[in-house]
């Protein structure tokens, strides 16, 4: 799969990450969907930080208790500095990310070496990216994949955004249903298809963690639409291939994305306050430096 000429553009400022097609910038899905309210990750993020603060003042007090007993002042300005600048939670984040990417080049270096394209050094991560990666490759040889194109970069010119999709890749199409079939009951409309197709070509989304997020979906089906806007031939749908990190949680998962006719709209509509949200942040900034 070709695409024209682009670049990707890491971050500008606060307002995310941008891909640069033919001269003109588009938002990146992620930063898209970044509008999307998390609840869960507020809830998480509070409690990695009582968690880091309580034991941040249980050592300090540990290292104190032989001694006078500091002012109340003295005592804060020691607790803020041995918790540092950078909050907890976001070094938790920060964690994650470098597992998750670590785990998407390693599988992208598999997958590229499946199709005997010229691969470099064989990237090497903690026991979290090898354990995901071994999810991965028990999950490829059950589905049988065929990889179309890997780590590519699709777009939509009629909404103005812009991703990077995982895989394009045809699956076996029994293979697959007994695949879900072992996760629990399967749609009768689904399993019946799936049974009449000896392959599927799909979108394949990984994620390294405990879950699939809502969120993931309305991603995906983004990334179909912006390849049936590219003239890349028939996709049947989308799939969400969750990969655990740790050996409590062994098995992957594979999650159906829904029809893009049911999803798209809200992605749509994300698109539309991301847009506002956006506009109004760089009005602020322009009347900022007009002011300075």
């Amino acid at each position: 799969m070709m695409s024209p000429s682009s670049e990707r553009i890491r971050r500008e400022g606060t307002s995310g990450r941008f891909y640069l097609i033919d001269g003109v910038k588009f938002p990146s899905v992620t930063t898209i969907l970044s509008v999307i309210n998390k609840p869960a990750l507020v809830s998480w993020s509070a409690k990695v930080e009582r968690e880091a603060c309580t034991l941040a003042a249980t050592e300090l007090y540990a290292e104190l208790a032989p001694r006078p007993q500091l002012p109340r002042a003295m005592y804060v300005l020691a607790l803020e500095q041995r918790l540092g600048q950078t909050k907890a939670h976001t070094k938790a984040l920060a964690a994650a990310a470098e597992i998750g990417t670590a785990c998407h080049s390693k599988i992208e270096w598999l997958l590229r070496r499946q199709l005997g394209q010229r691969v470099g050094p064989e990237p090497m991560g903690p026991d979290a990216v090898e354990w995901s990666v071994m999810a991965f490759e028990d999950w490829s040889k059950a589905v049988q994949i065929h990889p179309l194109a890997i780590e590519t970069t699709v777009f939509s010119r009629t909404h103005a955004y812009a991703g990077t999709l995982d895989l394009l890749a045809e699956l076996n199409g029994p293979a697959l249903l007994t695949v879900l079939e072992r996760q629990g009951p399967v749609a009768v409309t689904l399993g019946d298809w799936l049974r009449r197709h000896d392959t599927v070509t799909a979108c394949i989304d990984f994620k390294t963690g405990k879950q699939v997020w809502p969120e993931s979906f309305i991603q995906a089906t983004a990334y179909v639409r912006a390849l049936a806007e590219m003239g890349h031939g028939r996709v049947d749908g989308a799939l969400i291939v969750r990969l655990p990190k740790l050996t409590t949680d062994p098995a992957f998962e594979v999650c159906v994305v829904p029809p893009a006719r049911d999803l798209f709209p809200v992605f749509l509509a994300a698109r539309q306050l991301w847009q506002w949200q956006f506009d109004e942040e760089q009005a602020y900034r322009a009347k900022r430096v007009a002011v300075a």
